[in-house]
């Protein structure tokens, strides 16, 4: 059975996907996570589970991608009540702060992305086949500098695959360093944040 995105979930699918959550919330890293941590998690048997999937990858990946979609398309929901890039920077960094759960979820997600075992291999499949359907950070990214070029921050003779990498570098950096104690120790996150808001100005503005 194929489960769509944005479409409504069986309640069994919703328990299998609310699990993977939880696994993930736990770091526990989804090429160590088992069909019966995930069953037994969401309270139904291995065999129900395999009605809807083949097998533990589709599992993971799927759960991934639709996780993935609610946060990308909430995030999208809220930056649309802004209209500075300033304000968008700094919203994702606040977002990162305070929705462990989400900042999991999306750690996991970029990992799999350049990762060639078979869960890497199922979620990059899905993604090509699903394509439009599902919301992915690259909108929430385009989102931003949307944003930034229509209140004049960001220059709009820079390519927009450029800009939405530049953008994309800086969050990753920003994971990267609230998960280092030792860099928060050099650098508060309020610094950190104004860090990246004004490199990020600098370097998409009008030169």
């Amino acid at each position: 059975m194929v489960i769509e995105m944005g479409k409504g979930l069986s309640p069994k699918v919703a328990a299998l996907y609310e699990a993977v959550e939880e696994l993930i919330f736990e770091n526990i890293d989804v090429k160590e996570i088992k069909v019966s941590d995930i069953t037994g998690r969401a309270g139904i048997g291995k065999g129900t589970a395999y009605e809807y999937f083949k097998n533990k990858e589709e599992i993971i990946s799927s759960a991934l991608l639709y996780h993935i979609d609610l946060i990308c398309r909430q995030m999208i929901n809220n930056l649309n009540k802004l209209n500075d890039f300033s304000q968008t920077v700094e919203f994702m960094l606040c977002s990162i702060d305070k929705e462990i759960k989400k900042r999991d979820c999306l750690i996991q997600f970029i990992h799999l992305l350049s990762d060639n075992g078979l869960i890497g291999k199922v979620l990059q499949k899905k993604i090509k086949e699903k394509n439009q359907e599902v919301c992915m950070p690259r909108d929430v990214l385009s989102h931003m500098l949307r944003v930034g070029r229509a209140n004049g921050d960001v220059d709009k003779n820079i390519p927009e695959n450029y800009a939405t990498m530049a953008i994309a570098a800086k969050v990753i950096t920003y994971i990267l360093y609230i998960t280092d104690e030792k860099a928060q120790m050099e650098c508060t996150r309020a610094d950190m944040h104004r860090l990246i808001r004004d490199g990020l100005r600098r370097e998409l503005g009008r030169a």
